[in-house]
């Protein structure tokens, strides 16, 4: 075989084969970059309106993980249809619960007197 520097060869054909190789490592990195489409869990994160349905989603997570999974990939499917666009608190509960998901969310009762968190004995003050 015959062995040849780069810099021997006449520049129009050193040209041509450091083109071809550029396009051959191109096109290698574009094969390794293939798109991987997001976990159905990912999908409903990503269409959660607030913080509270976030909330909500890990609870459901937390107390009934294999329930929590099916309806999971169960509204991922909706999502996938173009059925969901944006899902708020109020509307996952419903969605969980009808799907055999009974999450209680977690209640909190806050007491504003001027703009402040008081307790209920301040707050009654006055």
């Amino acid at each position: 075989m015959i062995e040849l520097a780069l810099e021997e060869l006449p520049p129009s054909l050193r040209k041509k084969l450091l083109e071809k190789a550029m396009k051959m490592i191109i096109n290698k990195s574009k094969t390794k970059q293939e798109y991987v489409p997001p976990s159905p869990r990912e999908m409903v994160l990503n269409v959660l309106a607030d913080e509270r349905a976030k909330e909500l989603l890990e609870r459901a997570e937390r107390e009934y993980p294999e329930a929590a999974r099916y309806a999971i990939s169960v509204i991922a499917r909706l999502i996938q249809a173009g059925y969901v666009r944006e899902l708020d608190a109020e509307t996952l509960l419903i969605l969980f619960n009808n799907l055999g998901v009974p999450i209680r969310p977690e209640v909190r009762i806050k007491f504003v007197k001027k703009g402040k968190e008081v307790s209920l004995k301040e707050y009654l003050e006055d």
